[in-house]
């Protein structure tokens, strides 16, 4: 339970300093020892989101909700958006975004963008 408090702090901490929650040291994925760092490039290149979803989201392998799961991420997670695009609508909102590093989709509705996104 202090090894998770500690590890939430230290997300938290880093999403507050404007480090995308990326910090070394900070448990990831419930593994102990350093996260991954960002690089410059990689968070200058893509704007960023933030998942508003309190019980995560996942992450789709095409722009629709009956597409397979290729990832979950958790609530407030932050992750960068390489383009937007309109797919299978959830909830009022057609917009997905693709990921970063993650040969997947998520729906708008559960990401905020935090800067504008290009269209696919």
């Amino acid at each position: 339970m202090v090894r998770r408090a500690v590890a939430v702090s230290a997300v938290v901490a880093g999403v507050a300093a404007g480090t995308g929650g990326w910090t070394a040291g900070a448990v990831a994925n419930g593994q102990e020892g350093p996260a991954p760092q960002r690089s410059a490039a990689v968070r200058a290149a893509y704007p960023k989101g933030v998942v508003v979803s309190r019980s995560g989201v996942r992450v789709r392998a095409k722009p629709t909700v009956y597409s397979d799961v290729v990832k979950t991420l958790r609530h407030e997670q932050v992750v960068y958006l390489v383009c937007q695009q309109r797919g299978g609508w959830v909830e009022g909102n057609p917009v997905w975004y693709r990921l970063h590093g993650v040969n997947g989709w998520v729906s708008a509705r559960y990401v905020h963008d935090l800067q504008p996104v290009r269209a696919c």
